[in-house]
Formats: C-alpha cells, structure tokens, sequence
C-alpha cells in the first residue's frame, strides 16, 4: 500500500506508511544507490508511541534494495517519537517528529542531517511553496501554518487556521488546509494566499477534514472522517458519517458530496489520493480500498483491493 506524505509533494514522490516487501533482495549488500537517496520510494515509519523509535526506510526502484532506519544509519541517531510525515522541497527532505515536537531537514542525495528545526508544538505535514518556503500543519487544538524558511532554517511566520490542521495542497496562487479539528471539532478548511502568508476565506464541508487531493481539473477533493463521541469511560456513544467532498478551485463552491462510512460501522478512513492524471480517486474504507472516477456522481459500490490498510499514494513515476 502506498502513502503521502505528503502530500505535499505528491506529484514528486510516493511515500508508503506501514509498508512491509518480502523480497531476497533485502539481503543485498545495502550500499548507496548511484543517484544517492533522491529518487526512490520514502516509506515513513510512525514507530511506538513514546518509544523514539520512528524511522524512514528508502526503496530504490532499480536496484530492489531496501534501507533500512536510512537517517540513524547515516547520521548516527535516531529519528525521534512518532515520525508523522515526509516531504520534498528542493533537494532537501523534511520529515516531521510530531512527539518529539521538531521537524528534521535532511540533504536527498546523501540524507544526511542539515538541520532541526524546534519551537513546533505538534507537527503533522508540509508543503513546498518554492525551493526555499515551506508550509507546515502544526497543532491539535488551535492550530496554525508555520513558515519555514529553508535558506537560514528558522521559523519566520505563523498563520493561524483552525483546529489540528491536517494535510495541505495547492491549486493555483491558493493553499489549502484541512482543519481536522486535532482533539477538539473542526469542519473546515483554510484557504492561504501564499503570497502575504494570510488567510483570505474559509470552506464549510463535513466532521473532521483530515486529507486533501487534487483532480485533473486542480480541483480539490477532502476527505471528512466523521465525528465520534465518547463518554467518560471511552464507550463509543455517538458518530456522523464518513464524507468526500468535491471543491471547486475557482470559487471555492462545494459542488457534490459523498457518503463512503455509514455511522455505527466505528471506522473513520483517515487517507485519500488520486491516480497520477487526477481522473481517478482512490481512498480507504474498513474492508479496502475503492476507487471512482472524479467525473462520478456517486460513490463506487465494490472495493477496488481488499484488505485493511493504514495508508496509500500512487507512485508518479509509473502510476
């Protein structure tokens, strides 16, 4: 199953969360691939919570190899607590520590450490604006983008969003940002102007937004998880529905919407992507993953891969 990190940078890499290969080729002599660790497949590994032991594995496509925990074995430490995400800007990597509460910026080629950047409480995902400019979700109550600046490695802005703001992408000049509501409620999504670092408006959709994609018209499909309540003992007492939502990016208009979990079925599908030309959609639900064509206007009725799945991305090199 492949992942996103980001998302952010979806039309540069695949990333894989929780991906396992059974190959021989494991056993291979793990040296350096000759294009160094710029264009292959980031597999991001959460780790235990509070155990420090998140990590990224790196899948060179040519050769089959698989490296192993890449940024311990090239810079001699471990990753951290809870390692949520991986992005690309420039020739830099990111890779966001969420418990650890930093975000560490590797060089591609040689993943070797460049920096650490601190003072984020909860980071979740970023965004390449230019080589230089990064956007990073940070929060799980009131939350905010955090501008990072990759030329001196410091934070120079924040720009407050809603609630545990989640996933990001771009259409256009316009960012926007899915407030997934973190440990609170939330239901919409920021649009930035990228330009002044400024919110210039907000869209309504469903319980809980936490993914974003583009579709082959730049029009920005959002994944909305549902609502569950619980009482004092955790007892699930309450839930809303799973939706899609279909967005235009022009005018901001939410032009259709889609049931995909039905309250009282207790799964909330946390990830969406698209295929590499934006026609089709694809996204997981508790017995797999489906799939359905963004022209549609109406949610696919049989699953695409059976299964139960923890992330998914589509790989851009070959779709």
């Amino acid at each position: 199953m492949m992942k996103n990190a980001f998302p952010f940078t979806r039309g540069i890499m695949a990333v894989m969360i929780c991906f396992m290969v059974a190959s021989t080729s494991c056993e291979k002599e793990q040296t350096n691939p000759e294009a160094g660790f710029s264009s292959g497949v980031y597999i991001v590994n959460e780790g235990g919570f509070m155990k420090n032991n998140g990590s990224v594995t790196y899948y060179d496509r040519d050769s089959l190899i698989i490296y192993e925990n890449l940024f311990a074995q090239v810079n001699g430490r471990g990753l951290g607590d809870v390692v949520q995400s991986f992005s690309i800007a420039g020739n830099m990597g990111l890779i966001m520590v969420n418990n650890s509460q930093k975000v560490e910026v590797i060089d591609l080629e040689s993943f070797s450490a460049l920096a650490t950047i601190t003072g984020v409480d909860y980071p979740r995902y970023a965004l390449a604006i230019d080589d230089r400019k990064v956007y990073l979700t940070d929060g799980n109550y009131q939350g905010n983008i955090v501008v990072i600046d990759l030329s001196s490695m410091l934070i120079t802005n924040q720009i407050p969003v809603g609630y545990g703001p989640e996933n990001l992408v771009r259409s256009g000049d316009l960012v926007f940002v899915a407030n997934s509501g973190g440990w609170a409620y939330d239901n919409t999504i920021s649009v930035v102007d990228p330009e002044n670092d400024a919110v210039v408006g907000i869209i309504r959709v469903g319980d809980h937004p936490v993914d974003l994609v583009l579709d082959a018209n730049l029009d920005i499909w959002a994944l909305c998880k549902g609502r569950v309540e619980y009482d004092v003992n955790w007892n699930i007492i309450g839930e809303t529905d799973s939706k899609i939502y279909r967005i235009r990016s022009d005018n901001w208009e939410v032009t259709d919407s889609f049931t995909i979990g039905t309250r009282g079925d207790f799964f909330n599908p946390i990830r969406l992507t698209a295929s590499k030309d934006g026609s089709t959609i694809l996204y997981i639900e508790a017995d797999g993953i489906y799939k359905f064509d963004y022209r549609a206007t109406k949610p696919p009725a049989d699953v695409f891969i059976p299964g139960r799945y923890y992330g998914l991305d589509v790989d851009p090199v070959d779709g």
